[in-house]
């Protein structure tokens, strides 16, 4: 299942990249998903970042789902930024595995400026895919709303973090 999500944030590439790379961003996105319990590493990856991020989330899945993966998901996500372009953009692959389920998501997040520089609109573009025999798009079509809602509630979140931070 093919998935699309644009946020837009009222400061420069440089400094949404900034955000998108902080610990403190990273885990004020792990408690507001309600995670049990979460990691956050973050490393150099040649002239950009790779956040890696562990989270125990209660599973608020459909029951048939719930079956799969028990009351808890455990989620890993990783992203490997690039390096910054001249005009400030951004491009980072997205990996998300569940752990214990055949279900991962795989993708792209872009900055890309606007305003002049001084706004950055982020495209995420990614697949979800549940490699599940006969039942496979039932689950995509189950985890996709909170993949979306995820992704929506991000942007309420980067306001408030970059409200605080710059």
């Amino acid at each position: 299942m093919d998935l699309h999500r644009e946020t837009k944030y009222a400061a420069d590439p440089t400094t949404v990249y900034t955000m998108l790379t902080s610990e403190s961003f990273i885990q004020m996105r792990a408690r507001a998903a309600h995670a049990v319990r979460h990691d956050v590493a973050i490393e150099s990856a040649g002239s950009g970042r790779r956040t890696r991020t562990h989270q125990t989330l209660p599973a608020d899945v459909p029951d048939f789902v719930r079956k799969l993966v028990g009351q808890h998901i455990e989620l890993d996500e990783t992203i490997t930024w690039g390096e910054a372009s001249p005009d400030g953009s951004r491009s980072g692959a997205l990996h998300v595995d569940i752990q214990g389920a055949p279900v991962t998501l795989r993708g792209t997040i872009r900055l890309v400026p606007e305003s002049g520089g001084m706004a950055t609109r982020q495209v995420v573009d990614a697949e979800l895919k549940a490699s599940v025999p006969l039942i496979g798009r039932k689950i995509e079509e189950a985890a996709a709303p909170a993949v979306l809602a995820g992704l929506d509630g991000m942007e309420e979140l980067g306001r408030s973090w970059l409200a605080e931070n710059t």
